[in-house]
């Protein structure tokens, strides 16, 4: 059914008090006297500070005969898109491997030998550049020019991940081996073998330039040889027996490493295998290819250089998403994978495996087992680029991400306090799921809640454009979490109406006949938010917001929802971009600007300026009392700045959450939260990273990105996102008695 509206726009902004203005100054909340009492420890990642935290990403490997693993991403927002481990520690971290900072971008694959380790990396002149010279005379940096971008080699000290430059290196550190400079040409594989480094290069057909494979000395890193390839490049790994193995396409097929003629070997990827990566085991002369379909598993083949056959599999056909043995549906475990990307082998049995989960490539692993017994023999995780977790108000030992469930212990305080429960999206059985879609939004936001008794979870975007909800069903799903609720922003220019869907018969298959759509006002609203009653909130910015009451489970136990109502701003308050409600004292919050203190330009990402709590509301909007020109109980102003360049902006709200007597604020730059009475607007102080973690936070990335509860002991636990290296951060206050 589509619901139509017909409310008056609001086109000029509630002018405030001046009992208001006169009674409160902005407190600045940069003060060193500010600092509260807490303590810190957090979840989702192995490593909790810059040097040790595992990366978000892995989608190549590579494996020396020692068991030293290195593993490359396309980007890892704490830098490290190499990293280097060892007997389950991460040991060095190839410096500068490519965040796209300074013109840097991390290529497709890293190779080892005893000293070194190598990558393909991209460098650009457009960005931290200089046109100065290196040590060796050789320019640092390529000219700012779209046509020009060095594909290059770079090498580092395998131990230190230090750069370790040659002669002919160009690059700021003399480490980069410069393969081309055409900005149209790309590196798609690189192999060692031999004391040879072999990378597979794009041509240009602008200028009758073939795909090729080249070929340098790996301790002077200067040209050997090289020859044209035909049919496509892709992934490249060289056996010990003279011959290049090369993935292209739906074939994996083999030449002479040094002059490319072809070989009769060759393997054909099955149809139903999503393969990204290959290795070859030079030990026992096998391929292995991780499998990202359906089966999530390692293919190995054997006889490799006669006629390659599969003989057989590494992992839980199904990974981690089949129930099996004791073992729930998306529970997590040992011999469960989750999204194999990579795999290789070490010369004493042992078998690496790692893995970017297939619910859209969201957090890594990179796990070791003894191949024969299939005993894991360690395991190190992380999490996607950035996210937060709520808390099971009914079952306080667990904790929900937007796509994991994590066991809490908190006598491990201090430290990493989650172990991995399970995976809740699985695109295989919902590839609706707005978790799993490759092009989808960028899910961040987790709202765990308890509806009618029965189990939920909700997850937004980054920018508030979204709201996906989930039931669980244990019994018939275990662990996997079922699409219910899509809530999506329409487009008043396109005349695109807000999407809102309800799974009404149980199937989570979006069917036409049960959406419940409604006209936009505003697309750019910021907030969607989920109450422990199930109610839903948007805000339309200066216009107003909507609600749609929770009227309970239907038979099928599924939220059933009212038609929206819409609802003014109160007086002293114009714009609505994030909402906060709190059943349980009626308590309704709104941030965003006022005519006191509004936006000087459209600074889009910031909360604002302003809070309102706005005390009874349910009773006051039953009684038909919440119209224009109703009042807020409290109005709090905090600091705020457009962006100027002086980094005053830095301490600008971005996200808050409400609970029991406190407001709790979250600013857009260092990891801050800043607490503020609920009753009062008077500011209690301040919570920031501490030396657990190094003092190092990334910044505060969307809008929805903090979570709290009180606890018996009068402590409040506020888990907080930490973008910078992918964990959730988990803070304990404890207030002081009043």
């Amino acid at each position: 059914m589509n619901t139509k509206f017909s409310f008056p726009i609001l086109t000029v902004l509630f002018t405030l008090l001046l009992s208001y203005a006169s009674a409160q100054i902005v407190e600045p909340v940069d003060g060193k006297d500010l600092k509260l009492k807490y303590t810190t420890s957090w979840l989702a990642n192995d490593g909790g500070y810059e040097e040790v935290h595992i990366p978000h990403d892995m989608w190549n490997i590579y494996v020396n005969a020692d068991g030293i693993v290195a593993s490359i991403c396309g980007w890892d927002e704490g830098g490290t898109n190499v990293g280097v481990y060892h007997n389950g520690k991460l040991i060095s971290r190839p410096e500068g491997s490519g965040t796209g900072g300074w013109g840097r971008h991390s290529g497709k694959a890293v190779v080892l030998d005893d000293q070194y380790v190598y990558q393909l990396l991209t460098q650009h002149g457009c960005d931290g550049a200089n046109d100065r010279m290196n040590e060796n005379g050789l320019p640092q940096f390529p000219p700012c020019d779209k046509a020009v971008e060095w594909k290059t080699i770079r090498r580092y000290d395998l131990f230190t991940g230090n750069g370790a430059p040659f002669k002919t290196g160009y690059g700021y550190r003399g480490d980069m081996l410069v393969v081309c400079k055409e900005s149209s040409r790309s590196l798609e594989g690189l192999a060692i073998q031999d004391g040879k480094l072999f990378v597979a290069v794009t041509g240009d057909k602008s200028q009758d330039m073939p795909d090729s494979i080249k070929i340098y000395d790996a301790a002077t890193m200067t040209y050997h040889s090289g020859y044209p390839v035909k049919g496509g490049i892709g992934q490249i790994y060289a056996d010990n027996k003279k011959g290049l193995w090369m993935m292209q396409g739906k074939r994996i097929i083999r030449m002479n490493a040094m002059n490319g003629r072809l070989l009769p070997q060759y393997i054909t990827i099955p149809e139903d295998v999503n393969a990204l990566s290959f290795s070859i085991d030079i030990y026992k002369n096998r391929l292995v290819l991780p499998n990202r379909g359906k089966d999530l598993n390692v293919l190995i083949y054997e006889n490799i250089y006669k006629k390659p056959t599969c003989v057989g599999t590494f992992g839980t056909k199904g990974g981690v998403f089949v129930k099996e043995g004791n073992y729930k549906a998306g529970q997590a475990g040992p011999y469960r994978f989750s999204g194999p990307s990579a795999a290789g082998v070490d010369a004493k049995g042992n078998i690496y495996v790692t893995n970017t989960a297939v619910s859209n490539g969201r957090g890594a692993v990179v796990e070791a087992y003894n191949e024969q017994t299939k005993e894991q023999l360690w395991k190190c995780e992380g999490l996607i680029f950035t996210a937060t977790a709520d808390f099971d108000r009914s079952n306080p030992e667990f904790y929900y991400s937007p796509e994991k469930i994590h066991r809490i212990d908190h006598s491990k305080a201090g430290g990493r306090i989650d172990e991995l429960v399970a995976y809740t999206a699985d695109p295989f059985r919902f590839p609706d799921d707005e978790r799993v879609k490759e092009n989808g939004a960028f899910v961040t936001s987790s709202f765990k809640r308890t509806i009618g008794g029965k189990s939920f979870q909700f997850i937004s975007d980054m920018y508030g454009g979204i709201l996906a909800g989930y039931r669980f069903d244990e019994e018939n799903y275990g662990y996997i979490a079922v699409p219910f609720l899509f809530a999506h922003n329409g487009d008043p220019d396109k005349n695109r109406q807000i999407t809102f869907w309800v799974d009404d018969n149980g199937d989570a298959v979006r069917q036409e006949n049960e959406y419940h759509n409604l006209d936009e006002i505003n697309q750019y609203s910021m907030s969607m938010f989920i109450d422990y009653a199930g109610n839903i909130w948007r805000g339309t910015r200066h216009q107003g917001f909507f609600l749609w009451r929770c009227k309970g489970l239907n038979s099928l136990g599924i939220p059933q929802y009212a038609d929206p109502e819409f609802y003014p701003l109160p007086e002293g308050f114009g714009d609505a971009k994030r909402i906060y409600y709190d059943p349980a004292t009626d308590n309704l919050y709104l941030g965003g600007f006022s005519p006191a203190y509004p936006d000087g330009q459209d600074t889009w990402w910031a909360l604002g300026s302003t809070f309102v709590r706005c005390g009874r509301f349910m009773e006051r909007a039953a009684a038909g009392e919440v119209v224009k020109g109703w009042k807020p109980d409290m109005i709090l102003y905090v600091p705020f700045n457009v962006e100027d360049g002086s980094g005053r902006d830095y301490h600008n709200a971005k996200s808050f959450a409400a609970e029991d007597e406190y407001i709790f604020v979250a600013l857009g730059r260092y990891g801050f939260i800043v607490v503020y009475e609920a009753e009062t607007g008077k500011l209690v102080g301040r919570i920031e990273p501490d030396e657990t973690i190094n003092n190092q936070s990334g910044w505060c990335d969307f809008n929805y990105a903090i979570n709290v509860m009180k606890q018996d002991d009068g402590s409040y636990l506020i888990l907080h996102e930490e973008n910078a290296f992918g964990k959730i951060l988990c803070y304990r206050w404890y207030p002081e008695k009043k």
